[in-house]
């Protein structure tokens, strides 16, 4: 055939829709080889009646028919390819049964419902440690909400916002259900903050619905980050100080008055009372101007130390300047503040 008659690998291709790369493998595997093979360049060309044969080896492709199968079909009579084809069809019929048992099964487990037991005041003090780190949603709308994680016989929530974190710990009386990770919207925490519920209440989670005791909602819809990473990278994965070794111990009324009384950060183009310079001696927390000093947004830190109450604190810097505050007697919580570069507060 001259070669003024055949066709590229390329225009060989848009005509079977068969990519190059396939049309390489077929090659190889015998399934479809070219009618001319340039001796010195290796360049291959095909014959124009070979594009129906190359279609209806793309079709079979897309159906994933085995390699084998699909030289059988192309080289045999018409009767053992049928055969061949029917047989693919029906193995492809009983895996596409089996998938759809399995997921029935998957929906089955995602409609479970967790249910926690838990004290309502209890619980109420845990959301208010971390309802200060909760995000404002904006592109990422996992944050904006608190993450119920129970697993392992513990219930954890979390907040972040991405500039800090807030986990706490919350005892329970009773579990049932599996394992889940759900995250309740702002607006259905707010609403049990805003409540008067006393006394055992029961926390439901699915994967569509939660519940704090009378107060329902929607779950959002979202994956929540990996915050178990970052506190391992700040410590340990549990939440108290009794997983940190060192860091300087005070009392949370002491570091709130340091604090908010505190000197201001002044430097053009920052907003006055916006940070509040910090430094940690083996000793000491050290607030102010001086060698070594992190800055930190002064609110977000006060709200932080505020989520602990009356405790006494351990202070500890880790991994990028990140502030790790947590309790040394009481409840198992941990905050994570990011520090912020003195130029990140321009006005």
């Amino acid at each position: 055939m001259h070669p003024a008659t055949m066709l590229t690998v390329g225009a060989f291709s848009r005509a079977s829709d068969l990519p190059v790369s396939a049309l390489r493998y077929y090659d190889a595997a015998g399934v479809l080889r070219p009618a001319r093979v340039d001796p010195a360049t290796g360049y291959r060309w095909y014959a124009p009646d070979q594009v129906e044969r190359a279609r209806l080896v793309a079709r079979m492709r897309l159906t994933g028919m085995p390699v084998a199968d699909i030289c059988r079909v192309i080289t045999g009579d018409p009767v053992t390819a049928h055969r061949v084809v029917d047989a693919h069809q029906r193995r492809l019929e009983a895996e596409l049964a089996a998938s759809t048992a399995h997921l029935a099964q998957v929906r089955e487990l995602l409609a479970a419902t967790t249910r926690v037991t838990v004290d309502a005041a209890e619980l109420r003090a845990a959301l208010r440690s971390v309802r200060h780190a909760v995000g404002d949603g904006s592109g990422w709308p996992a944050l904006r909400g608190v993450l119920f994680d129970v697993d392992g016989g513990a219930l954890r929530l979390v907040a972040t916002d991405r500039h800090r974190m807030g986990v706490v710990g919350v005892p329970f009386s009773g579990v049932t259900g599996p394992a889940v990770r759900v995250i309740v919207p702002v607006a259905v925490v707010d609403a049990f903050l805003a409540g008067a519920e006393t006394g055992p209440v029961d926390v439901s989670l699915t994967a569509n619905r939660v519940a704090l005791g009378d107060v329902e909602g929607a779950a959002v819809d979202a994956l929540y980050p990996d915050y178990r990473a970052l506190l391992d990278a700040h410590g340990s994965w549990s939440a108290g100080a009794s997983s940190v070794r060192g860091g300087v111990t005070m009392t949370a009324s002491d570091l709130l008055a340091q604090v908010v009384q505190g000197p201001a950060e002044r430097r053009p183009g920052v907003r006055r009372g916006d940070l509040v310079l910090l430094g940690l001696d083996p000793a000491e927390v050290r607030v102010g101007d001086e060698p070594g000093s992190v800055a930190f947004d002064r609110e977000y830190l006060a709200d932080a130390v505020r989520s602990f109450g009356d405790a006494d604190l351990v202070l500890t810097v880790g991994e990028r300047d990140a502030l790790r505050l947590a309790a040394v007697h009481g409840p198992d919580a941990v905050v994570l503040l990011m520090p912020v570069r003195r130029d990140d507060r321009a006005a």
